[in-house]
């Protein structure tokens, strides 16, 4: 069983980043640091990195709102993501997953669902959303997560 542990996304973490094949790592590791969370959640098992998680908590809906604009929606596509809009515009005190990856070589071992289980523990009652890709609806749907409209975002809870 792996542990979840919670630790500075600082730039150290960011260069740890940098060396992973990760799909998000990249990403990650350039961004800068007001662009981050505090914390990030590393999946440990036997003293060793599998994966990890950033996760946002948000007191309300506009911070969403605000980075996806920035960082999910182009301008002139907004309008697509309408379900998302009417959804999320009232919300308050919920959680966003921006990343959650396993490491190439420990893939398909229920690291990430125990990640989500973790998640789903630490916020019981909160309502999650996740922006996803075609590849990991799967994934997310057997973690109970729904579609959110005719969007790509999907919600638990």
């Amino acid at each position: 069983m792996p542990t979840i542990i919670a630790k500075p996304f600082d730039q150290e973490m960011q260069r740890l980043l940098n060396e992973t094949s990760a799909y998000h790592a990249g990403e990650l590791s350039a961004k800068e640091p007001s662009e981050l969370p505090e914390e990030i959640y590393i999946i440990d098992a036997e003293d060793t990195m599998v994966g990890y998680g950033v996760v946002w908590e948000y007191d309300n809906g506009k911070q969403l709102i605000q980075k996806a604009e920035q960082d999910y929606f182009s301008a002139d596509e907004r309008y697509l993501e309408k379900d998302f809009y009417t959804d999320i515009k009232n919300k308050k005190d919920f959680v966003f997953i921006e990343a959650l990856d396993v490491l190439k070589e420990f893939e398909s071992k229920g690291y990430a669902a125990s990640l989500v289980n973790w998640l789903k523990a630490k916020y019981p009652g909160k309502r999650m959303y996740v922006y996803t890709l075609d590849k990991s609806r799967n994934f997310w749907f057997k973690q109970n997560f729904e579609v959110l409209g005719n969007t790509p975002w999907m919600t638990y809870n």
